[in-house]
Order: C-alpha cells, then structure tokens, then sequence
C-alpha cells in the first residue's frame, strides 16, 4: 500500500524543533535582554520563550498520532509477534542511525562522560538506568522515554481502539499523569532533576524539569493525548467534535504566553493536532515545502543544536560579537546546515535500510504471499499499513 503522508503533521515538527532550540538558546546563551518597552509585554515573551520546553510533549503526541496511522491495521484487532517485531525494528532504524552517530560525536568532541555511561547511552535506555541517567546529548532523555514508550505503544493503540466509545477515558488518565508528577516530588520518580524539585513544596504545574520516572509518565500521558486525537480523526463523524476546533487552536496558543500552564497546553495538543489535519490556512502553512523541509530534518535538529550551543564561546573568542541577534542567528542557520547533512548522509540511509531490510527478507521468504497468478507480492506492499479511509486536503 503506498505511503501517505500529512504534510502538516511533518511540518509542525519543523516549528516545534526550533521552538525547542529558541528555549534552549535563551536559557543558555541569551543576555535576555528587554525586547519590548512594556514591561507586561516584555514578561509575555519571555513566557512563551520559556514555553519552548513543550515541543517535546508536542513531539510526543503527534509520535502517538503518526504510529496510530501507520500501525493501525497492524494492532487494531490483535498484537501479533510478528508484526510486534517489525514495528520495534521500523522505530529502531528511525532512531538510531543519526543518534548513534551524534552521540560518537558528542563524546569525542565535548568528553566528561565515562565509558561505561557511553556505552549505556548507545543502548538509549540511559534515562531508565537510576545511576546512569545522564544523556551525552542534552535532549537524549526524552529519546529514551520516546524508545522505551515504544515497547508499550502497540498495546496502548490496541487497548485504547477498546475504548473508543469512551475515549474520553485516555484524556483522563493523561491528566491524572500530569498531575501526579505535579504533586508528587520525591527522588523515586525524580531521579536528575531532586535537587530542583526539593526546593519545592505543594502543586507545581511546570513539567520541564521532569527526568526518570516522572518524565516517562510525562511521555506516557502525551502519548496517551496522540492516540486520543487519533482516534477523534478515524472514527468520530466531522460534524461533531472537529467542527469546534477553531474556536480552541487561538486558546490553546495564547496558553503559551502565560506562566504555570503547562497541563492545559499538553491537554490541548490533541486540539492543534486535529485542527492541522483540516483543510485551512494552518493546514496549508505547515504544508508549505520549506516547513515541511524543517520538518523532515526536525530529529535532526533536536539532535544537533548542542553541538553549537556548547561550542559559541569559541566562536565567539574569533568573531568578537556577543549579541542575542548574532548568537540566535549563529544557533539556528549553524543546526539547520549541519541537519541537512545529517539527514541526508545519515537519516534517509538508515530509513532505507530498514525498507531494504524488509525487501530483503520478503523476497527470501519461502511463506511470501502470492498473487492469484502465482506472482509474489510486491514487497513494498508489506511495509507498514497506513490509513486511507479518509483523505485529507494538503
């Protein structure tokens, strides 16, 4: 079955990797100097600057959405073995190449990491090892909760399709998930993050600072979210829920601009999901082919962007500039180069391994499916099913 693609579901990852990589840039590197002459102005942008943390959960969600569409007729009705194999082997060669590859690089040009935290890190399960946790790539955390999440992803599609007459349920529980790690703050489910945490007492809605176990119930909860939408966009009539969509995507916007709201913002992912799946000028925005292009090298991007954030002092020791202008402008056009060249020497390989991988072994298995005239199956027929009950204007 060809492969169809919602292309603004691929370009809102292009958004939210520079999103992320904006929030880091300012955490890092930003003399955070006043932009606006109001104060309240001022205070708004750096909220949302700060909001910038949220990609993850966004990315976290649309990866639910995407695998629902991609996995459904795979798990709808049963989880069998072979079929679990070749989902976990189709994420693995999504993965892995270009993280292997950065992580290398990571180590080789920035150090201070033990062997032993090396090789755990090749493995991406680093963020479930409690004296291990540490990610040689800043954002390889939320790669390992994305991993190990992926394990669990086919029985929470296949459970969740139980419940669709009460989706609503899986909404729930991601909230009840949000609020747990909001409330509960001990190094049991905190493991990198205690020392902040510690300082804290009471509710405390900001999930930024989630790691181990807290920040897998995090991925766990915007997973949740992603199968919810999913299952809204398949099964539920046009005329009932996502009429009302355009009525939220501004609230859930303006969301971002205020302080202490992040449980609401994540709650309302499966709202700009939705909506960028509909044919309007959101849809045509993010579909556009240089978004789009962001969004194809967006891994990458969220790969990549510590390599310049990391090394700017020495950049900035030659050029003698130290603005918020040069060094955003540096961060960004540095990543994006640098991403092309990973996508395309390392990404789009390792992709194509895996469909050649798959070839392979059709074509070498004596139990391939035939065609009525004896013929084999094309074997890109085998790879993964994707919905086509319903067409959506890109």
């Amino acid at each position: 079955m060809s492969k169809i693609e919602i292309k603004s579901l691929t370009g809102i990852r292009g958004i939210a990797a520079l999103y992320v990589i904006m929030f880091h840039w300012y955490n890092h590197l930003s003399q955070k100097q006043t932009v606006f002459s109001s104060s309240q102005m001022d205070q708004l942008f750096t909220n949302f600057l700060k909001h910038g943390y949220l990609s993850v959960d966004l990315f976290f969600a649309l990866s639910g959405f995407v695998l629902c569409v991609a996995s459904y007729n795979l798990f709808s009705e049963q989880i069998a073995v072979q079929d679990y194999k070749k989902f976990i082997y189709k994420r693995f060669f999504r993965l892995f190449p270009v993280y292997i590859c950065l992580t290398l690089l990571y180590y080789v040009v920035f150090g201070g990491s033990k062997v032993i935290d090396l090789l755990i890190n090749l493995t991406l399960f680093q963020g479930i090892v409690p004296s291990h946790s540490g990610s040689i790539i800043p954002p390889g955390w939320s790669l390992t909760n994305e991993w190990v999440v992926c394990f669990v992803f086919p029985f929470l599609l296949f459970y969740g399709l139980k419940i669709k007459r009460k989706v609503w349920l899986l909404v729930i529980i991601a909230l009840l998930l949000l609020l747990l790690i909001s409330i509960v703050r001990g190094y049991a489910i905190n493991w990198g993050s205690y020392s902040f945490f510690k300082k804290i007492n009471g509710f405390y809605p900001i999930v930024g600072y989630t790691r181990g176990p807290a920040s897998l119930l995090r991925t766990i909860a915007a997973f949740l979210l992603g199968i919810f939408a999913f299952i809204i966009y398949r099964f539920q009539n046009k005329g009932s829920y996502l009429k009302y969509l355009k009525y939220l995507i501004i609230p859930s916007f303006a969301l971002l601009f205020i302080s202490n709201s992040d449980i609401l913002i994540i709650l309302l992912l499966p709202v700009l999901i939705l909506y960028i799946t509909q044919a309007n000028f959101l849809n045509r925005f993010l579909s556009s082919k240089p978004v789009h292009f962001a969004g194809l090298i967006s891994y990458s991007l969220y790969l990549n962007h510590f390599l310049f954030i990391n090394t700017y002092d020495s950049v900035l020791a030659f050029v003698k500039i130290n603005n918020d202008l040069f060094s955003l402008s540096y961060i960004l056009v540095s990543t994006f180069i640098f991403s092309t060249v990973t996508y395309y020497v390392i990404e789009k390989p390792g992709i194509a391994l895996y469909k050649y991988r798959l070839k392979y072994k059709a074509v070498n298995n004596k139990n391939l499916p035939h065609e009525k005239n004896g013929a084999p199956v094309n074997p890109e027929t085998l790879q993964e099913t994707i919905l086509t009950s319903r067409n959506t204007k890109e």
